[in-house]
C-alpha cells in the first residue's frame, strides 16, 4: 500500500521504518504552505474550502497556566484571511468548526468560561458566560487542602482544562472543574447562545499533584500540566470518548471509591478512558495501565473504537532516549484494550494527535528524535516532525519524513481536509533551556501545510 501523506517542499520524499527498513519515494501532490512567524500553530480544523487554526505565542514557565493563543481563519485554504484574539483577562482554550463555516470559541479566565459564536471570517455572533451551579457540589475524593476554589470553573494550575468539539451546529464539551472534577457536557445553540442540554460526571474531584522543574524556562510538550488537562473526541454519532491521567492523582481509588468500578490498587499511572453516549449516558470506564510517566496528549474515536496517544518513558538510557510515542486501541464497550504500542521512531518520540485514513489505518503525528534527560524533565531543543502510518491496532507501519526546519519541530494537529490531509505545527521553537539566558529564543514559527494522498 502506497503511504497516505506526502511532503511538500521537495520533490520526492522517502519513507523509512523505526530503526531502519526499505524506503518508498511518495511524489508530491500539491503546494500549500501558510507560515506564521513568530508563533506554534497547535490545530488546525478545516473550514468547507478554508481551515480555521489555532496559534499560540510561546510563554517561560513563570506564565505557562495563562495561555496566549488567537484563532487564524481562512476562506480559500490558501493563505490567512482573518484572524480573532479574545479580549483581554481572557484566553482562548479550543476551538471548534460547525457544519455552517460558524465557528465556537471557548474562552477561560482564573476562574469563568466564555463560549464564543463566530463568523467564518471571526465576527462575534454571540457570546455565553458559561456556569453550571452544580460544579461546587460534585463530589471529591480525598484531602479538601487540594480545593483552592471549589466554585471555579477551571482548576487552579492551568486555564487549559477545556475541549469543545461541535455536533452539527450544537457542541459538545469536557472540562476540569475547580474541584478538579471532570464533567462532559451538551450544548445546544440558539438566539440567546448556548445552553445546556445535559451534563454528566465523568471524574470526580481527586487531589492532583503539581510538578516543577528546579531548572530550566520553557515546556516543550506541556508535561508539568498534563496531569490537569482531558484529551476528547466526539464521533459523527455525538458520542463523547474523554481521556485523563492517573499519575500524580488519587484518581484511581477516586474512581472507584464513587462510581462502584473495580481498579487495582496496583494502578499507579495510566489514564481512564471514559466513552459517553449522545443522550449522556456514562459508559463503565476503561483503565489504561502505564507506570512509567506517561502523558496523554489525543483521543480519536476509530469506528466503535477509541485510539490514546501521547508518550512514555520505557527505559532509562544515559544519552535521554528513553522515551517512546504512546498508542493505545481500546474496546470501551468491551472495557478491553489492544497490546499497548511504544512507538519508537527515532530516539524519543511523542503522539499529539491522529486521523483515521479511509483505510481503517491511522495517521499519527507529533515530534521525534529529542533527547530528555534521563532522571528529570529537561527537553532538548532539537527535535524532528513526527508522522507515522499506523495499522487498526496501533501498530507501526511505516515513517513518513516530513521536511524538517531548525530547532525544535512539531506537528501538533492533523485532519482530513478536501481528499488530502492539512496539519498544523511549528519549526524553530524552543528546548527546556533555550530561553535560561535569552528569553528572545522562546518562540517558534508556526505553520498550516497541506498534503495530497500518494496514488
Amino acid at each position: 500500500m502506497r503511504s497516505l501523506f506526502a511532503a511538500l517542499f521537495i520533490a520526492v520524499l522517502t519513507t523509512s521504518c523505526g530503526g531502519g527498513g526499505d524506503g518508498e519515494e511518495i511524489v508530491i501532490r500539491t503546494a500549500l504552505d501558510a507560515p506564521v512567524a513568530g508563533s506554534a500553530m497547535l490545530k488546525v480544523r478545516p473550514n468547507r474550502q478554508g481551515w480555521a487554526g489555532m496559534a499560540d505565542t510561546l510563554r517561560r514557565l513563570t506564565d505557562y497556566t495563562v495561555p496566549h493563543r488567537r484563532l487564524l481563519l481562512s476562506a480559500d485554504g490558501k493563505a490567512v484571511t482573518g484572524q480573532w484574539q479574545p479580549p483581554a483577562g481572557w484566553s482562548l482554550v479550543d476551538f471548534t468548526v460547525h457544519p455552517s463555516g460558524e465557528l465556537t470559541a471557548v474562552l477561560a479566565g482564573d476562574k469563568a468560561i466564555r463560549l464564543v459564536r463566530l463568523t467564518e471570517q471571526g465576527a462575534v455572533l454571540a457570546q455565553t458566560d458559561f456556569f453550571d451551579p452544580a460544579a461546587s457540589t460534585d463530589p471529591f475524593i480525598g484531602d479538601v487542602f487540594y480545593i483552592r476554589d471549589g466554585s471555579a470553573m477551571v482548576p487552579h494550575a492551568t486555564r487549559d482544562a477545556v475541549r469543545i468539539a461541535a455536533v452539527g451546529e450544537q457542541l459538545a464539551m469536557a472540562l476540569r472543574t475547580g474541584r478538579n472534577a471532570v464533567v462532559a457536557y451538551r450544548l445546544t445553540h440558539g438566539a440567546g447562545g448556548y445552553r445546556t442540554s445535559w451534563r454528566t460526571l465523568v471524574e470526580p474531584g481527586v487531589p492532583i499533584g503539581s510538578v516543577f522543574i528546579t531548572e530550566g524556562t520553557f515546556d516543550p510538550f506541556g508535561g508539568l500540566e498534563n496531569q490537569w488537562r482531558l484529551a476528547m473526541d466526539v464521533d459523527a454519532q455525538g458520542r463523547m470518548a474523554i481521556a485523563v491521567l492517573i499519575n500524580r492523582t488519587n484518581l484511581a481509588e477516586g474512581h472507584a471509591e464513587h462510581f462502584g468500578e473495580f481498579i487495582s490498587p496496583n494502578v499507579t499511572g495510566g489514564a481512564i478512558l471514559t466513552v459517553v453516549s449522545e443522550r449522556g449516558e456514562r459508559s463503565p470506564a476503561t483503565v489504561i495501565q502505564a507506570t512509567r510517566r506517561p502523558e496523554i496528549h489525543a483521543v480519536k474515536w476509530m469506528g466503535d473504537k477509541v485510539v490514546v496517544g501521547g508518550r512514555i518513558f520505557t527505559e532509562t538510557r544515559d544519552d535521554g532516549t528513553g522515551w517512546d510515542g504512546l498508542v493505545v486501541v481500546a474496546d470501551p464497550y468491551l472495557r478491553t484494550l489492544r497490546p499497548m504500542q511504544a512507538l519508537d521512531v527515532d530516539r524519543g518520540d511523542v503522539v499529539f494527535d491522529f486521523a483515521v485514513t479511509p483505510g481503517g489505518q491511522l495517521l499519527a503525528v507529533g515530534a521525534t528524535g529529542y533527547t530528555q534527560n534521563p532522571g528529570g524533565a529537561s527537553i532538548s531543543e532539537f527535535s524532528a516532525p513526527l508522522a507515522t502510518l499506523l495499522d487498526a491496532d496501533g501498530k507501526f507501519v511505516r515513517r513518513l519524513v516530513l521536511a524538517s526546519g531548525p530547532r525544535q519541530n512539531q506537528v501538533r494537529s492533523v485532519a482530513a481536509w478536501n481528499g488530502r490531509w492539512i496539519a498544523a505545527g511549528m519549526q524553530n521553537g524552543p528546548g527546556t533551556h533555550s530561553g535560561d539566558e535569552d528569553n528572545a529564543l522562546i518562540r517558534a514559527d508556526g505553520y498550516i501545510r497541506a498534503f495530497d494522498s500518494a496514488p
